[in-house]
């Protein structure tokens, strides 16, 4: 595939930007082993990532920006924040990247800040489809995982002879609005 550089492993293709050919889609498809990722492990807060694969492309839209898209899967085993039992997870994301060459002039020209677009940013010198893939994993996987039907309970501490603090405590103005509306009956 044109446009990979030579910092390419086996385990992290990277595309350059620059050495792309704008008149042709550049397509890719590539699938990580388990032992290629545990090193990710840690810091994704996961017990275990397999299957990890992209498959898209990138194409030049207009002569100076990109578009890249991509379906990302991957399994995922996480801890439940309740029973710390494996909670096995399969996702299976589209995403789409836009690389934009004046940034800086599209984002001015926006009218509010909910305008912006997550999906478009500046056109970097590399891009690397692994990191692509991992950060789509790690965005799309539940942060707080629970197996069906788990909860947590609500555990209330106070030292002896305090009323422990509720969250209805510290919400003073709900009960003044539970007053007004019962004054009013």
């Amino acid at each position: 595939m044109s446009g990979i550089s030579n910092k390419t492993t086996p385990s992290n293709p990277i595309l350059v930007v620059s050495e792309l050919t704008q008149n042709k889609p550049h397509r890719f498809d590539l699938r990580w082993e388990a032992s290629d990722l545990s090193d990710y492990l840690t810091a994704m807060d996961l017990r275990a990532l397999t299957k990890l694969s992209i498959k898209g492309e990138i194409r030049a839209v207009g002569g100076k920006n990109w578009r890249l898209t991509a379906k990302v899967g991957a399994s995922a085993v996480q801890a439940c924040v309740v029973t710390i039992e494996d909670i096995k997870t399969r996702l299976d994301v589209e995403i789409e990247r836009r690389y934009l060459h004046d940034i800086e002039t599209y984002e001015a020209e926006l009218i509010a800040e909910e305008d912006l677009d997550a999906e478009a940013e500046g056109i970097p010198a590399e891009i690397s489809l692994l990191d692509l893939a991992l950060e789509t994993v790690t965005l799309n996987l539940d942060d707080f995982p629970r197996k069906d039907g788990e909860e947590l309970e609500i555990v209330l501490a106070a030292p002896k002879g305090v009323v422990p603090l509720t969250d209805e405590a510290v919400k003073p103005f709900a009960g003044l609005a539970a007053l007004k509306a019962k004054m009013e009956e």
